[in-house]
């Protein structure tokens, strides 16, 4: 028990470190970048391809408006500002034109993938900053958790892996064995390679999410056999889900249905804060969740049948793991066998009378009594 304990510690502790951590990176990027929210996520496809859906962006102030840029792509500054009629909706949309009036600038701005102009200009008092850097789709993971179905599946499967010793603890008696292969960690590895090569080919955004949900699959059919630590398996997965495979999932709804984050909320706009505010869904959010939950949900249900399998001891799952794992069973000599029992028999021989005889030899005369 106090083993287990322990084990929950070092959970708690490393999830505290990773709140600190992400809070204080915000904070570290609020004091450099000087705006009031330095990190946002793209919900809507209106600025393609210059920034993608779910793409999280860096947001610097701007110190002198004089010097924005304004012109078509990819001259123009990408600008983030709020609505004229409100103040909790934003855009991230390019300045097209600029023009002082009365010693303010105002800014003429659309969307790269939009066919026209915004109908309305935006002064500098709504801008609250520009683009100066992005990283694709990662931001669809601080999405999904601020609707209550996304919320809600990440921490199932959050208490199914921290206290599994409890919903599926281990039955079986004997090790697995063998060693570690490298070669089982590949379905991991594919999908941030995948990110990498979306940097570069944004176009083939399905054609890579197909492949890597199919590989993510096989991962979930590995990752229970590859491990002899339970735990390890068990972590290695969730982190994985959670990290790379929600925003690839949430990518490929979009691309499958065509329905973007924007369409997720009542609220409006085409970039949206990193905050831990639950907003209300639309008929619309519940109609992409189903489908993500139709791609990945039989995937988490097969990987965590195999693990409770596994660790209550089915043997064919055991037999699987070893031979994944590389496991030879030691088998003895039979030569040197062969001379150990020969030996024994040898001793047998020389230290037990044949069956029939006295064990007292002929010559021994010590309890014998003396003749007169």
């Amino acid at each position: 028990m106090g083993e287990t304990l322990r084990e929950y510690a070092k959970y708690f502790l490393f999830f505290i470190f990773l709140a600190v951590v992400a809070f204080g990176g915000i904070s570290v990027l609020k004091s450099t970048l000087k705006t009031e929210y330095p990190v946002m996520v793209v919900v809507s496809q209106s600025m393609i391809p210059t920034l993608g859906v779910g793409d999280f962006i860096l947001v610097g102030q701007i110190q002198d408006f004089d010097e924005v840029a304004a012109g078509p792509p990819p001259e123009g500054d990408i600008l983030v500002f709020s609505r004229s009629y409100s103040s909790d909706e934003y855009i991230v949309h390019r300045a097209v034109r600029k023009v002082e009036m009365n010693g303010e600038w105002f800014f003429a701005t659309k969307g790269d993938h939009n066919m026209v102009e915004d109908s309305q200009p935006v002064s500098e008092d709504k801008v609250i900053g520009k683009v100066v850097g992005r990283f694709p789709i990662m931001g669809y993971f601080p999405l999904f958790i601020k609707t209550t179905r996304g919320f809600g599946l990440v921490a199932v499967l959050m208490i199914l892996i921290f206290f599994a010793d409890y919903i599926m603890p281990i039955k079986r008696a004997e090790k697995i064995g063998g060693t570690f292969r490298w070669w089982t960690l590949i379905p991991f590895l594919s999908s941030p390679m995948i990110f990498v090569i979306l940097l570069n080919w944004p176009d083939r955004h399905l054609e890579l999410e197909l492949l890597a949900l199919a590989v993510w699959y096989i991962g979930c059919v590995v990752t229970p056999l590859a491990f002899e630590d339970d735990d390890m398996g068990l972590m290695l997965w969730l982190y994985h889900f959670v990290l790379t495979m929600i925003p690839l999932g949430c990518d490929l709804v979009w691309k499958m249905t065509g329905l973007t984050p924007s369409l997720w909320w009542n609220t409006r706009g085409s970039t949206v804060p990193i905050t831990w505010l639950l907003l209300q869904e639309t008929p619309q959010y519940y109609q992409a969740f189903n489908l993500f939950a139709l791609l990945t949900l039989p995937g988490c249900i097969l990987f965590l049948l195999l693990m409770a399998a596994k660790r209550r001891g089915f043997q064919p799952l055991i037999s699987l793991s070893r031979w994944i794992r590389g496991y030879v069973p030691v088998v003895p000599d039979t030569e040197d066998s062969d001379d150990v029992y020969s030996d024994v028999d040898e001793c047998s021989k020389s230290s037990f009378p044949a069956e029939g005889r006295s064990p007292r030899s002929s010559t021994d005369t010590t309890n014998e009594p003396l003749s007169s």
